[in-house]
C-alpha cells in the first residue's frame, strides 16, 4: 500500500498555486513598471496641491498661535527638504523601487526560506525533486526582480514537501493496520480498525490544510499589487513625515500608503514560513506518540520529514497498546491542534511584531471547500437517482408513501 499511495501523493500533492502565482507576479510587475512614469507625474502634481494646502494651513496655525515659529523651522522647512529628496527618488523611475525591494523583501524572503529548509532538514535540490514546478521565463525590467518570485515559489514548494511527509505518515499508519496481527482476536481487530481511521484522519486533515495553503499566495499578490501601484504616492507623502501642523488625515494617508503597505507585503511573505513552525509542533507530538516509550522521536521525525516513513518504522509497542479510548483521544488531540493552528501561528508571529496575512487566501479556500462539498453532494444525488431508476417515493394524502 505504501509504494502505490506514496507515488500518488508525490504526483498529486504539488504546488497547485505556483503557476497562477508566477503568472500574476509577472503581470503585476510588468504593469506597475509600465505605468510608473505616468503615475509618478500625477503624484508630483498631487504633492504640489497638498504642499500648497499645507503651507496655507501652517501659516494660519502659526498666526493663530501667536507666531511661535516665525521661520517655520518645524513645519514648512522640513517638508521642503524632505520633498526634494522624495522627488529626486521619484524622478529615478522604476529603478528606485526595484532597489528598495532588492534590499528589503528579497532578503526577508531568503531568510524565511533558509529558516524553513533548516526546520525541515532539507535543501533546494531535494525540494525541486519532490515538487517539480519550475518558474517561467521572466524579463528583468519589471517593478519586482525575478529573484523575489523565485524565492517565494521555492518557499511555497518547501512547505508543500512537509504536507507530503504528513500525508505519507497517515498512509504508513493506515498500512500498519493491515497486518496478520489484526486476526488474532476481536480485540486486536477493533484496535487495528481504530488505527486505520487514525491514519485516515491524519491523511485527510493534512490534505485539507494543503488545499488551504495553496490559496495563501493570493494575499502576497494583493499586497504586491497595492505596494507597487501606490509606491509613488507613498514616496511623496513621506515628505510630510515629522513636520508639525500636518493635518491628521494627511499624516494618516501617508502612514497607510507607506509603512502600512510595506508591512502588509512583508507579513504575507513571512506568514508562508510560519506554517512550517506550526506544523512542526504537530509533527513532534505525532512522532512522540508512535515512537518507542522513553526514547527520542528524532529518528522517526527524520523519516517523516524525508517522506520515507513506512509501517515498519512505527513502534510496535505503541501500536499494540492502542485501544479504542486512546484512538479517540488521539483523534481529539489532532482535531484540537488543527483548530488551534491559527492561534499558534498568531502567537509565533506576534513575537516578531508581524501579523498574519491570510484573509483573502482563507476566504478563497473556504469557498473552494464549500464548492467541492456541494459538487460531491450533487454527484451523490445523481448517482442515487441513476441507481434508483429515477423513481422517487410518492406520498399519499396522509403522509405515507404509496
Amino acid at each position: 500500500m505504501n509504494g502505490f499511495m506514496d507515488s500518488l501523493v508525490d504526483s498529486a500533492v504539488q504546488c497547485w498555486g505556483c503557476e497562477v502565482f508566477d503568472r500574476l507576479f509577472q503581470i503585476v510587475s510588468t504593469a506597475a513598471a509600465a505605468v510608473y512614469k505616468q503615475f509618478a507625474i500625477f503624484c508630483a502634481i498631487i504633492f504640489c496641491v497638498l504642499f500648497a494646502f499645507f503651507v496655507i494651513n501652517a501659516v494660519w496655525q502659526n498666526i493663530k498661535g501667536g507666531v511661535r515659529d516665525p521661520w517655520y523651522a518645524k513645519s514648512i522647512r522640513p517638508v521642503f527638504i524632505n520633498s526634494l529628496v522624495a522627488l529626486t527618488f521619484l524622478s529615478m523611475g522604476v529603478m528606485f523601487p526595484r532597489f528598495m525591494t532588492q534590499v528589503t523583501f528579497e532578503p526577508a524572503s531568503k531568510i524565511a526560506l533558509v529558516y524553513s529548509q533548516s526546520m525541515l532538514q532539507t535543501n533546494t535540490d531535494t525540494v525541486n525533486e519532490k515538487v517539480t514546478y519550475q518558474p517561467m521565463e521572466m524579463a528583468n525590467d519589471g517593478f519586482y526582480r525575478p529573484q523575489l518570485r523565485d524565492t517565494i515559489i521555492l518557499l511555497m514548494k518547501t512547505t508543500i514537501t512537509q504536507f507530503q511527509s504528513f500525508m505519507k505518515l497517515g498512509i504508513a499508519v493506515m498500512d500498519s493496520a493491515f497486518t496478520w496481527k489484526a486476526m488474532l482476536g476481536i480485540g486486536a481487530l477493533i484496535k487495528h480498525i481504530c488505527l486505520f481511521f487514525v491514519g485516515l484522519y491524519l491523511f485527510y486533515g493534512f490534505f485539507k490544510l494543503f488545499v488551504r495553503f495553496c490559496f495563501y499566495f493570493v494575499d502576497i499578490i494583493i499586497a504586491m499589487m497595492f505596494f507597487a501601484f501606490f509606491f509613488p504616492l507613498s514616496l511623496v507623502m513621506v515628505s510630510f513625515k515629522g513636520a508639525s501642523d500636518v493635518p491628521s488625515w494627511m499624516s494618516g494617508l501617508g502612514s497607510k500608503l507607506g509603512v502600512g503597505q510595506f508591512k502588509s507585503l512583508l507579513n504575507a511573505i513571512i506568514s508562508l514560513a510560519s506554517c512550517v513552525l506550526t506544523y512542526t509542533v504537530i509533527m513532534v507530538i505525532i512522532a512522540k506518540f508512535f515512537s518507542a516509550p522513553g526514547t527520542s522521536a528524532a529518528e522517526l521525525m527524520g523519516a517523516i520529514l524525508s517522506g520515507d516513513v513506512f509501517a515498519a518504522d512505527l513502534n510496535e509497542d505503541n501500536l499494540a497498546q492502542i485501544t479504542l479510548m486512546s484512538a479517540v483521544v488521539l483523534v481529539y488531540v489532532l482535531n484540537f491542534i488543527y483548530d488551534q493552528i491559527p492561534q499558534v501561528t498568531k502567537m509565533v508571529l506576534s513575537a516578531f511584531d508581524v501579523s498574519e496575512e491570510h484573509k483573502m487566501g482563507d476566504q478563497l479556500a473556504d469557498d473552494a471547500m464549500r464548492l467541492t462539498t456541494d459538487a460531491v453532494q450533487a454527484a451523490t444525488k445523481i448517482v442515487k437517482t441513476v441507481l434508483s431508476g429515477g423513481d422517487t417515493p410518492k406520498k399519499d394524502g396522509k403522509g405515507g408513501a404509496k
